[in-house]
């Protein structure tokens, strides 16, 4: 019986091993063919599991002080995304996808490109020493310093740079990114005081509160210390990691995982209960211990990372890093730059001061400003307004729809509430590519919604990119139609992603910094 045991092991472990060289040939020799990385984009994040085979391209790992920080000497380019497809499905399914081709319906999408130096920055190699008569400038922050979804010479630093060579020629920078997905504060902290200050910058540039403000379950200041577990809970943690290791467990730990995964409809995010983070009032001093870096804490990381770049001589510029209105991490980073007088930059502010001046432009190249429409006048105590949806780029077989979770915009069944481009119901102008759709809301009242192209009614298909527009309606004056800015299908003007601002916001970023610091230094 013994020998028989021994001899079943033995085959089992032996299965194993080709097993796992297998799988380890199999994924060297997919990754190896791989020219883009596609970054898949969800509603809601929800993705599911992330297969195995893709391990050896993400650009984070594991670390002690840091908890995490990017991989050294790391070059990628990624495809984008960020676009319309006809089900949501499509999006998962690339990231599911073993072959490491595109489909055609991604095929042109735009790329944009990352180069990671031997400590794992975005740039060249960082200078040891400080040239002579040259001002060093530390960026410290998370994905908006990193540059996401950027290309390598458009990330704000970059931009920062090459505008201080054009505004002051006469003297030389040295401006180095130290940006890490998904940093928060707490990690920004570390991160000062494990490496940026070995650099001796004369400026640093800080600009965290967009990770802080995550509710995961967990502080990222109790992270380290539960290194400091009990000897049960560190044998568990160990071999834990001694699993994670091989190919064989983690492709039946995916597979398993994928089996389970049933991704929410569409419509689920449209519901008032399940709208992404900005619908409300969020407070925080009741989740704190579930949120990775709370208000008070940003307070006091922020200012700690002040008190010791000051101390080394080096001033400081805050600059703001959220596209959400309503956060309380941009209110306690003004109260900041207020006491203390540091430059802040407010990249919310810059973005949409030019996200109105695309609007305006846009609605002036199509010849429909002050264009009257046929809309009647608004029921008493309400506003109608006129959402307008430039096709773009893209074509329009039948119509585009919106949908939302109101009455009037579908209840949340896509591909019924068809819009006009016909000169009717509030269209201004017939076949101008402008869809257009009159409806009544009492005002003050936040609607949430979506576009859809052409799709079979009742089914969520001709997606837009993965965003939930949102408009607070206005009053009605003299119960006039108000028509909403046009947007356009396929885009959100100057933001990359539902996170990050796009190469003219980081542009225009850049230029902001470059004055703070020119009236610095």
């Amino acid at each position: 019986m013994l020998r028989a045991v021994a001899k079943g092991l033995t085959t089992t472990a032996v299965f194993f091993l080709f097993a796992e060289i297998a799988l380890r040939g199999a994924y060297f020799v997919r990754n190896a063919m791989v020219t883009y990385v596609p970054l898949p984009y969800a509603l809601g994040d929800e993705y599911g599991p992330i297969p195995p085979w893709l391990d050896d391209l993400l650009i984070l790992k594991n670390d002690s002080t840091l908890i995490w920080r990017n991989e050294p000497d790391v070059r990628r380019t990624y495809l984008d995304v960020f676009s319309p497809v006809r089900t949501a499905g499509d999006r998962v399914a690339l990231l599911r996808r073993f072959t490491p081709t595109i489909p055609d319906e991604f095929r042109h999408n735009p790329t944009w490109e990352i180069r990671l130096n031997s400590e794992g920055f975005r740039g060249g190699e960082m200078p040891a020493a400080r040239q002579p008569a040259t001002v060093r400038i530390a960026c410290l922050g998370d994905s908006w310093t990193f540059g996401m979804p950027v290309g390598q010479d458009h990330t704000y630093p970059s931009r920062l740079a090459e505008w201080l060579r054009q505004e002051r020629p006469d003297t030389a920078y040295d401006v180095e990114n130290f940006g890490v997905l998904g940093f928060s504060s707490y990690q920004g902290l570390q991160l000062l005081k494990t490496r940026v200050l070995d650099a001796r910058p004369d400026i640093v540039v800080i600009g965290f509160g967009m990770n802080d403000s995550e509710v995961p379950g967990y502080r990222d200041k109790d992270i380290i210390s539960l290194k400091n577990r009990s000897a049960k809970v560190r044998i568990k943690g160990a071999v834990d990691a001694l699993m994670e290791r091989l190919e064989s467990y983690k492709l039946l730990k995916y597979e398993a995982l994928a089996l389970r995964f049933r991704p929410k409809p569409v419509g689920e995010y449209l519901k008032p209960a399940a709208d992404a983070r900005g619908s409300g009032v969020i407070d925080y001093e009741e989740i704190e211990p579930w949120t990775r870096v709370s208000p008070h804490d940003y307070e006091l990381n922020v200012r700690e990372m002040m008190r010791l770049a000051y101390s080394q001589g080096a001033r400081v510029v805050l600059v703001d890093n959220e596209l959400w209105q309503a956060s309380p991490y941009r209110a306690v980073l003004q109260k900041i730059a207020s006491d203390s007088g540091a430059p802040f930059i407010d990249s919310l502010s810059i973005v949409n001061t030019a996200r109105s001046e695309i609007e305006h432009d846009l609605e002036t190249r199509l010849d429909l400003t002050g264009r009257p429409g046929n809309v009647p006048s608004a029921p008493e105590g309400t506003t109608t307004v006129v959402f307008r949806a430039f096709h773009g780029n893209v074509a329009v077989p039948r119509a585009l729809s919106i949908v939302g979770a109101d009455p009037q915009l579908g209840a949340l069944v896509p591909n019924t509430v068809a819009m006009h481009d016909d000169g009717e119901e509030g269209d201004q102008r017939a076949g101008d590519g402008v869809w257009s759709f009159a409806a009544s809301f009492p005002p003050a009242k936040t609607i949430s919604y979506m576009y859809t192209n052409s799709g079979p009614a009742g089914e969520w298909i001709g997606l837009d990119v993965p965003h939930i527009r949102r408009v607070s309606v206005p009053p009605a004056p003299d119960r006039r139609p108000v028509y909403l800015p046009i947007e356009t299908f396929g885009r959100i003007y100057m933001q990359g992603d539902d996170w990050h601002t796009d190469a003219v916001g980081y542009d225009a970023i850049g230029h902001a910094v470059a004055r703070a610091v020119a009236a610095l230094h």
